[in-house]
């Protein structure tokens, strides 16, 4: 899914088939129009009278949300939206003014779900261990599990370069990272979903 301020992902939460249960509709813009995320099949799960309503896939194709939810029922939905989906950090420009940098795309393949900030080269400017990886997606989006480990070296002025944690590769999908000491030693622990636990010293890094 891919969101912008003039075409961001939307929620919708509303009764759209009036059985007194709420249903929630994701929809996002291609070509310029927006529809819904979940396919025909999907959506007739949870609302059967669109089965009724639309009998071949071509008209559910064609029809805008309006036809296919009513407008009213768009019009009332409790709405939430999104339109910024880089992975980023915020850059402290002083004065409670924040300024929002996406990271190199080396840091966009995956969803993070933690970090911690370190000196990996020793120059006195803080670098971000990440780490992350989600699998229960539905078909449609497919697993997040493109990350091993994610090194980004702070070259200053809010630029970040990918580093190399050498040969340790991280696996599974990492919850929590966080900072311990062995022998006097900073090390980091990091807390995987349904898999052991790893402890990892970050010894080196490459550009």
């Amino acid at each position: 899914l891919k969101a912008s301020v003039n075409e961001p992902v939307k929620l919708y939460y509303n009764d759209f088939d009036d059985n007194g249960k709420k249903e929630q509709l994701l929809t996002y813009y291609v070509a310029g129009k927006e529809i819904p995320f979940a396919s025909k099949a999907e959506l007739e799960k949870q609302m059967p009278v669109l089965k009724k309503k639309f009998l071949l896939a071509k008209d559910f194709a064609s029809a805008h949300l309006k036809e296919l939810f009513g407008a009213d029922k768009m019009k009332h939905s409790f709405l939430l939206s999104a339109d910024y989906f880089s992975n980023a950090v915020l850059i402290n420009e002083g004065n409670l003014q924040f300024k929002t940098k996406a990271l190199p795309w080396q840091a966009q393949l995956t969803t993070f779900r933690d970090g911690v900030v370190m000196d990996a080269n020793k120059d006195g400017l803080p670098d971000i261990l990440l780490a992350g990886n989600f699998y229960e997606n539905n078909m449609e989006m497919g697993r997040y599990d493109a990350d091993f480990g994610t090194l980004l070296i702070n070259r200053g002025k809010g630029e970040f370069a990918p580093g190399s944690l050498k040969d340790f590769i991280v696996k599974g999908q990492v919850r929590r990272i966080g900072n311990i000491s062995i022998d006097g030693k900073k090390a980091y622990i990091l807390a995987r979903n349904n898999d052991s636990t790893l402890v990892i010293r970050v010894k080196e890094y490459g550009p």
